[in-house]
C-alpha cells in the first residue's frame, strides 16, 4: 500500500499497453451470452442479468481471447430504479442528441 507522499517504484509499475482487461464473472461459465440484448458496437453489448437477487442492466465492454468473448470490468450497471429513471428521460436525451449533431452517424450516399 502506498503511503502519502511516497512515490511508487517505477520498476513495479506496468505500462498501460501491457495491462490485460480484467475478467468479471457475470454468471457461471458463459451464461451471460444468453442474456445479451443487443450489440452497440464490436466491443460493447447490452445485457440483462441477475445479481444478488436483483435485475441489472449492463452496458459492458468485451474482449476476445482464444476465439471467445469475455466481459471486462469496464462498463455501466443499472439497477431497476436507475434503469427506470434513464428510460423515462429517453425522449429528452434523443432531442438533445439531435440538437448536438446526433444524426452525424447516418451514411448518406452521394447521388
Amino acid at each position: 500500500m502506498l503511503k502519502r507522499g511516497k512515490k511508487r517504484d517505477a520498476s513495479k509499475a506496468q505500462s498501460k499497453g501491457d495491462e490485460r482487461p480484467k475478467k468479471i464473472t457475470l454468471n457461471a461459465g458463459n451464461e451471460w451470452e444468453k442474456n445479451v440484448i443487443c450489440e452497440l458496437s464490436k466491443k460493447r453489448k447490452v445485457l440483462v442479468r441477475n445479481w444478488d437477487g436483483k435485475a441489472v442492466m449492463d452496458i459492458r465492454e468485451f474482449y476476445l481471447e482464444d476465439g471467445k468473448e469475455y466481459p471486462t470490468g469496464n462498463g455501466l450497471s443499472f439497477f431497476m430504479n436507475q434503469w427506470k429513471i434513464l428510460r423515462d428521460h429517453v425522449d429528452e436525451i434523443d432531442k438533445l442528441m439531435m440538437l448536438h449533431g446526433g444524426d452525424n452517424d447516418l451514411i448518406i450516399e452521394p447521388r
